[in-house]
């Protein structure tokens, strides 16, 4: 039987493309919600001792039996692994084979225990695959840390903030916000030094605590509104963004849904729909589980947000028709003394014109602002990082600090996760719906905190979970249809045949996110990347599901709106034509007088799709209508005015493909390396890129005639 999956057809460019529907949550029905039992796999856990919940208590579930089976090879493994850490996929098969001779030479061709996807060989390739293309590391994931913190590319000052460099030192920039008050004054930088320099130190703490100073740095006009009203209005817009980057809650759902308590909780496992993680963390926040309680007429919302001070606290409120009143005198402090297009704030802020209370964890009061919250964020990351997420015996989290911090870990765990396996681990309530999903969040959660709050090992922690490197539907690993956990689709388990509420390998086939759609086309293709400030095409990054704003925050997939938005882009795959890949391949084959034109289309499915195949007679027959050429005459024989845009068309018909839109569909049994692969994409090209890089883990590159070696130093 064919393989549909393996090799690519012009008719593809029409075929199905999978997406994670998500449905809309909802408060249930009004009255208080009964308290879930004790029991770790129906609902809310058990309270979990002192130290690391998956160290004690069985709270993580273990990877099931069928998901180790399925696991796919490790040249599979690099194809995935390589496109989620540098957000385009590997040049050609050279690549691919030399970083599975990586991995082979670390394991010493030992095969891999069953339930264990990620060796010691497949974790030192994808740190030499960050080594040898550290700019797309950095460019990838700074591109993915915006767009998580939901930045207004758009906004004029973001601009500035976000896309100058100015940091001699940044990663000493990002030491000095983790650790100095936000008074504190340095060397100046920008918020792009400051997010560089923490992934360059592998510690992204440092982002989320400065970066709340940038959600209150500007704010909406208000007319001839009444100043305190606006002020309320511009707090509920700055606190509904917080709570979605940082707390992963909604203050008005947690009536109905928090970790005491849950409408959608069943004591009976087969209908439990509620999987919080241990420890009541908001009650830790809030002083109760539903959210704070009402104060002096003011709602919970509004002392949960009432930090977020804007009147007289940022400079820029100044501007208003009526601006709310200061202290005098007082100073105007940048934080930690970064640029001034990043925000200047009052240091000093007087009893709330609002009268709130505010009340979010350790900060409370009349006089409460994003000074106090920022070192409450930075001291809940130090005590995680020296000791974890201290509970009580009944899972009180009596350090609100810590609670903070590690529900905005958990958070940045999750979008991680999201952003490689394709598919969220919780629902529109922000709370897992399996036992499969809470457990991949808390162990993903749990191993982030151990490190440091280290980047690379969190996108390790994903690569480990056995649902990244799975094998395609049609192997048929597993014994059954739906043989896992409902780890990529939670939904399914309300199904009325009870056979039916499990996974399918089919379910973790998934779109990639609109910006690694973008970041894989113009990697492979070889034209310059996206400029990620200032962003001028809003309507077309709206489109393909890219954050742009608020009213534009995005989604994972391509309607049929979108995908002629992207057919229209890409179609004749001609952004940047000088010198692109196309170009280069043309240069290639005048080099080689006997290149036939299927060495051109070779090369070129290689680069986008990973396999250069070209045995099906109904692909050759489309090519070749497309073409206006049969594969096998010889390029130089041909017209190349006529031949380039034909080729283009081709290149545009398989950036539109499933093969390259979907992120978990890799080719298999592909060997050959074509003819056409540019020197810089050969084997030995790449391993002297490595050669020239200190070792990683003690163990040097070295290349030799029969392929890679390591030696230990």
């Amino acid at each position: 039987m064919r393989r549909a999956t393996q090799r690519s057809t012009l008719f593809l460019s029409t075929g199905l493309i999978c997406c994670a529907l998500l449905g809309a949550g909802a408060c249930g029905p009004s009255g208080e919600p009964a308290p879930p039992a004790a029991a770790a796999d129906a609902g809310t856990p058990p309270p979990a001792p002192p130290g690391p919940p998956d160290a004690g208590g069985g709270i993580v579930e273990a990877p099931e039996e069928p998901l180790a089976r399925c696991q796919d090879s490790d040249a599979a493994f690099v194809r995935r692994a390589y496109l989620a850490t540098l957000g385009r996929r590997p040049r050609g098969q050279d690549e691919v084979r030399f970083y599975t001779d990586l991995i082979r030479q670390v394991d010493g061709g030992a095969p891999r225990a069953e339930g264990a996807p990620l060796s010691a060989g497949r974790r030192h390739a994808v740190l030499a695959m960050i080594r040898a293309s550290q700019d797309a590391y950095l460019r990838r994931w700074s591109d993915f840390y915006l767009d998580s913190l939901r930045v207004e590319r758009s906004r004029e000052s973001a601009v500035a903030c976000f896309s100058t460099l100015l940091s001699a030192d940044r990663r000493k920039a990002a030491e000095r916000v983790r650790r100095e008050p936000a008074r504190a004054q340095g060397d100046v930088f920008s918020m792009l030094d400051l997010t560089l320099g923490s992934l360059e130190g592998d510690d992204v703490s440092s982002i989320y605590i400065a970066n709340l100073f940038s959600i209150v740095s500007q704010s909406f006009m208000g007319a001839n509104a009444d100043p305190v009203k606006l002020e309320l209005a511009r707090r509920e817009n700055f606190g509904a963004r917080f709570s979605g980057a940082y707390l992963h809650r909604d203050i008005v759902c947690l009536r109905c849904h928090n970790g005491e308590a849950s409408v959608t909780f069943d004591p009976d496992p087969g209908k439990n729909r509620f999987f919080p993680l241990p420890g009541l963390l908001e009650k830790s926040l809030f002083s109760d589980s539903s959210g704070p309680p009402e104060k002096d007429g003011h709602d919970g919302v509004a002392r949960a947000y009432g930090v977020f001070r804007y009147g007289g606290f940022a400079l820029a409120s100044m501007a208003d028709a009526e601006p709310l009143p200061i202290v005098l005198p007082n100073a105007v402090v940048r934080p930690w003394g970064w640029m001034d297009a990043c925000g200047e704030f009052f240091s000093e802020v007087g009893e709330d014109p609002a009268g709130v209370d505010a009340l979010l964890g350790s900060v409370q009061g009349t006089r409460a602002s994003m000074w106090d919250l920022s070192a409450a964020l930075q001291r809940g990351f130090v005590g995680l990082r020296q000791h974890g997420l201290s509970r009580g015996e009944r899972g009180e989290i009596p350090n609100p600090d810590e609670a903070l911090a590690y529900l905005v870990s958990a958070h940045i765990a999750e979008e991680v996760w999201r952003e490689v396996i394709g598919t969220p681990l919780t629902v529109a309530h922000y709370y897992a719906r399996s036992a499969a999903t809470r457990g991949e969040l808390l162990r993903t959660t749990e191993a982030f905190i151990a490190s440091g709050f280290s980047h690379v090992s969190l996108l390790l922690e994903v690569f480990r979970s056995p649902g990244f490197n799975l094998q395609a539907p049609e192997e048929g690993c597993a014994d059954e249809p739906y043989a896992f956990a409902p780890l990529f689709d939670p939904w399914i388990i309300a199904e009325e045949d009870p056979a039916r509420r499990r996974n399918s390998v089919a379910d973790a086939i998934a779109p990639l996110s609109g910006r690694t759609l973008l970041s894989a086309a113009h990697g492979a293709l070889e034209w310059p990347a996206p400029s990620p400030l200032p962003i001028v095409d809003t309507d077309f990054l709206g489109e393909i599901g890219v954050f742009v704003d608020d009213s534009r925050p995005g989604s994972r997939g391509l309607d049929f709106q979108a995908r002629l938005a992207w057919e229209d882009r890409f179609a004749r795959c001609d952004i940047a034509p000088e010198g692109d890949f196309v170009a280069r391949l043309f240069e290639a084959a005048a080099e080689h007088p006997d290149a036939a034109v299927s060495d051109l289309i070779a090369a070129l499915k290689d680069r986008l799709i990973g396999d250069p195949g070209l045995d099906d007679a109904g692909e050759r027959e489309a090519l070749e209508a497309v073409l206006g050429a049969s594969l096998d005459a010889e390029v130089a024989a041909l017209d190349r005015e006529e031949l380039e845009p034909r080729v283009r068309s081709v290149c545009g018909v398989l950036l539109e493909s499933p093969q390259f839109m979907l992120g978990t569909l890799v080719p298999r049994g592909v060997e050959a390396t074509p003819k056409l692969t540019p020197p810089d994409a050969a084997y030995d090209a790449i391993c002297a890129r490595l050669e020239a890089e200190p070792p990683i883990d003690g163990l040097r590159v070295e290349c030799a005639a029969g392929g890679v070696r390591l030696r230990r130093e």
